[in-house]
């Protein structure tokens, strides 16, 4: 009995640790879980194959996710609609699948996700003026920002995977840490993460997780969490390309960051998670300030 209680606290340190959003800790060692799903589509270019796979005992419910592959010889091999058997990689700040073994063939299914129905806002495109509610429930809306650079970002709140949605908001919150040592940069900047899972990020829950991710004194004065009914979300997130929807509770999701400039236009559009904070930094930099 003792022995169990000891494992039941080991599994739910795991998930506590596997889980956390934004706050920095220290490197765990790599976890390795079995896996077993079907290939709903490959991104070559992405890198990633949308997998959906069985539920992981104590770590994951069965669900849709697009993992990151490392070993190139799968994007020539494995094809959508196959069931393959991989091993599932988590490190304290990514995530992968190794040792893929295709153990089943299958016709691919009609109307199966892939990445090039993303559509892309044109460069230079002024940016509508979207309703949302931010995580003080105050209603706002995207012009509100003109005269500012406006860094925006898409997130969920219970995302399990440590490269996707905890990645984009810390580096949000290294953005805004080092923005700190430009004062006219500080003062010209706004970020805003987005949640697609509007049914569960409600403000209170999004002003957790805010704090979480940017705990200082007034930490909603630069960075706002924002959602808002699902039709007013599924708008934002259609002009910026992402695409995402939800399978067995849990959301599946492409990653897109935007630049806004001043003056409410598209600047720059980073899609996926290879980016770094110094990229969008440089990038700000460049930006006439309001």
């Amino acid at each position: 009995m003792r022995a169990q209680r000891v494992m039941a606290i080991l599994v739910g340190l795991i998930m506590v640790f596997a889980n956390t959003s934004c706050q920095t800790e220290k490197p765990l060692p790599e976890q390795r879980f079995d896996l077993r799903g079907k290939v709903l589509a490959i991104d070559k270019t992405a890198g990633t194959v949308t997998l959906q796979h069985e539920a992981i005992p104590g770590y994951m419910a069965a669900m849709t996710m697009d993992y990151p592959i490392k070993d190139k010889w799968v994007f020539d091999v494995v094809k959508p609609g196959q069931t393959i058997h991989a091993t599932l990689v988590v490190a304290t700040d990514r995530a992968w699948l190794e040792g893929i073994v295709v153990t089943e063939e299958s016709k691919p299914q009609a109307g199966s996700p892939s990445a090039s129905d993303s559509v892309h806002p044109l460069l230079g495109e002024e940016v509508p003026d979207f309703a949302l509610v931010n995580q003080d429930g105050r209603h706002i809306h995207l012009h509100q920002y003109r005269g500012k650079s406006l860094l925006l970002t898409f997130i969920y709140t219970r995302c399990p995977l440590p490269n996707y949605c905890p990645l984009m908001s810390k580096n949000f919150a290294q953005i805004l840490e080092q923005s700190q040592d430009d004062p006219k940069l500080a003062a010209s900047l706004h970020l805003l993460s987005i949640s697609i899972d509007p049914e569960y990020d409600k403000p209170a829950v999004l002003r957790s997780y805010g704090l979480d991710c940017a705990g200082k004194p007034n930490p909603f004065a630069h960075w706002e969490f924002a959602s808002g009914t699902p039709e007013q979300v599924r708008k934002v997130a259609e002009f910026f390309g992402l695409k995402y929807w939800t399978d067995s509770g849990q959301v599946v999701h492409s990653l897109v960051t935007a630049l806004i400039g001043p003056d409410g236009k598209v600047v720059k559009v980073y899609r996926g998670n290879d980016w770094q904070p110094a990229e969008l930094l440089a990038d700000l930099k460049a930006l006439p300030r309001g």
